[in-house]
Parts: structure tokens; C-alpha cells; sequence
């Protein structure tokens, strides 16, 4: 597979159902993927993960400066798929390029990896995964006084803080684990709970086709 970023834009070529983004750097991310994935970012990472059918293409759009360092990417199968790391130059930094480095390659040469403007810290401008319900999402949340809470909810990915309501209002209420523990701050990301969930059970669907034969 190969991955590609730059001027603004982060995209994958190939089958990819999940990518875990290393990179150095700070950007605005703005989600380009279908409603069957969500993305999240902690320390440096960004990760992209499945909630529904169907591979990733376009990832996302940002602005800020952004160089890719490493890549994690899985297909349909939970399996580690070996990827290139292409960023792609704009025009004007074709133009300020040098004859002699037009050989080297893209990561080598002297640019900043900066689109559009620098900003202090990376943000999600969708920062919930809205829409959600607690029928559908086999969730188990309790609400402050321990009562079962049964209805939509959504979750905000910088801190996996489930609350109230299909999206985010000054109505919503902080939604609580079956032990009274608060879903915020269970020091990692929704999408790397989500990722390792999505790997074991594609694990065990594994160990039950090579029973079968």
C-alpha cells in the first residue's frame, strides 16, 4: 500500500481498514473518511479506525505542519500490510526546489511539511463520534445516581468521555462504567480500545476457519 500527505491532504491507495498515523509536527484535522470510520489523535498519533463496512481512501485534510514518521496500516483481516510513505510536494515548493535535489528523494529535501499556516496543537475539528445508542453499540453505561442508562449517547475522542444525547449539547451528562469509574481519561485513546477490540474478535473468526479445516 502506499500512503500519501502534503499539501493539506492525507490519503492511502490499497485496501486499508485501519492506519495508525506516527508523526512530528501539529495540524487542524479535518475528517475525509465515510461514516463507516472514525479518527482519533494522543501524543502524536493519529489513529483511523472501522465502525462499519468498506476501506479508507481519503483520510483527512489539515493544516499545520505535519511529517509522517512511521505507519501502522491492517486489512480486512487484522494483518499488518507493509506501506510506503509518499508526501507529495505543491507547486511552489517544486518551484523553490534546487535542480540538484530533484533526484533525492521527496522527505529528504528541505522543506518545512508545513500547509497553510502553523498552529499551536493538533485539534480534531470533529471532535465527537456522534449518533450513537446504546442498543446498537452493545454498551453497558451508568449514569452519575448508577442507574443502567439505555438510549443515544456520543463520545468525545480526545478523552473517550461518553455522555448523553446523540450529539454533544449543555444537556449532556457525563455517562459512567458498571464499577462507578468515569468513562473520560482511561488513558488511551477510543480508537486504540476500538482497534484492539476489532483485532481479537477478527482473531478469533481466524482460529475458528483454521479449526474447520
Amino acid at each position: 500500500m502506499k500512503l500519501y500527505y502534503g499539501n493539506g491532504s492525507c490519503t492511502i491507495e490499497g485496501s486499508a481498514r485501519g492506519v495508525e498515523i506516527r508523526y512530528r509536527g501539529a495540524i487542524d484535522i479535518e475528517d475525509k473518511t465515510s461514516d463507516s470510520f472514525v479518527i482519533t489523535h494522543q501524543n502524536n498519533g493519529i489513529m483511523i479506525f472501522p465502525i462499519g463496512e468498506g476501506t479508507l481512501n481519503d483520510l483527512f485534510d489539515y493544516t499545520g505542519e505535519l511529517k509522517i514518521l512511521s505507519t501502522f496500516v491492517v486489512n480486512s483481516n487484522s494483518e499488518k500490510v507493509s506501506t510506503t510513505i509518499r508526501r507529495v510536494m505543491d507547486y511552489t515548493e517544486l518551484l523553490n526546489t534546487k535542480s540538484e535535489d530533484m533526484t533525492t528523494k521527496s522527505e529528504d529535501l528541505s522543506s518545512n511539511h508545513v500547509s497553510g499556516r502553523r498552529v499551536a496543537k493538533t485539534i480534531l475539528k470533529q471532535p465527537h463520534w456522534e449518533n450513537l445508542n446504546t442498543s446498537t453499540h452493545n454498551a453497558e453505561l451508568y449514569l452519575q445516581d448508577g442507574s443502567l442508562y439505555h438510549g443515544a449517547f456520543h463520545i468525545h475522542l480526545a478523552d473517550n468521555a461518553a455522555m448523553t444525547g446523540k450529539e454533544h449539547t449543555e444537556e449532556s451528562q457525563d455517562l459512567y462504567y458498571s464499577t462507578g469509574k468515569p468513562t473520560k481519561n482511561t488513558g488511551l485513546p477510543y480508537g486504540v480500545i476500538e482497534q484492539r477490540k476489532q483485532r481479537k474478535i477478527q482473531a478469533r473468526k481466524s482460529s475458528r476457519r483454521k479449526i474447520r479445516r
